[in-house]
């Protein structure tokens, strides 16, 4: 697995339901164990920062299978711009999709923020983006292979 873990983030807002954002964090972590922590806006809102990390393979694999293959190509061809130098790998999702049982990537504001810690030997930017590459080519073969089944 080239893939440590996900760590996934969002906000729930004054005017959401943070029973709402939680289950959509959830639905898309498939983690049970959500850490909360309080902030506040810049005008002084109150906000809810929501959080979960999961680090086991399974969990890894089953998100990135649940992802529409449209957006695992998505990913493989903007791969360039989601590895940073620290060999973490960056994608969006969008929070309201989430909500009703959908993973899709996001390019606006209302999102879950994930971050995966990609392993390579040795560890840099180019070895990352090659392991990150692998991996995602092979969801998508899996993926290919499942709907030949059908």
């Amino acid at each position: 697995m080239d893939i440590g873990s996900l760590a996934y983030r969002t906000f729930a807002h004054a005017t959401e339901d943070e029973a709402k954002v939680e289950q959509a964090l959830k639905f898309a972590s498939g983690a049970e164990e959500i850490k909360k922590s309080s902030t506040v806006g810049y005008h002084g809102n109150p906000i809810i920062v929501l959080e979960a990390r999961v680090t086991d393979a399974k969990g890894i694999k089953a998100f990135f299978s649940g992802l529409p293959k449209e957006d695992v190509k998505d990913l493989l061809d903007s791969l360039e711009k989601r590895v940073d130098e620290e060999s973490f790998f960056f994608l969006r999702l969008d929070k309201q999709e989430a909500y009703q049982g959908r993973l899709k990537l996001a390019d606006h504001e209302d999102v879950i923020a994930v971050r995966g810690k990609v392993k390579s030997y040795p560890q840099n930017r180019d070895n990352a983006v090659a392991a990150m590459s692998k991996f995602l080519q092979s969801v998508l073969d899996r993926a290919d292979r499942m709907d030949k089944k059908d």
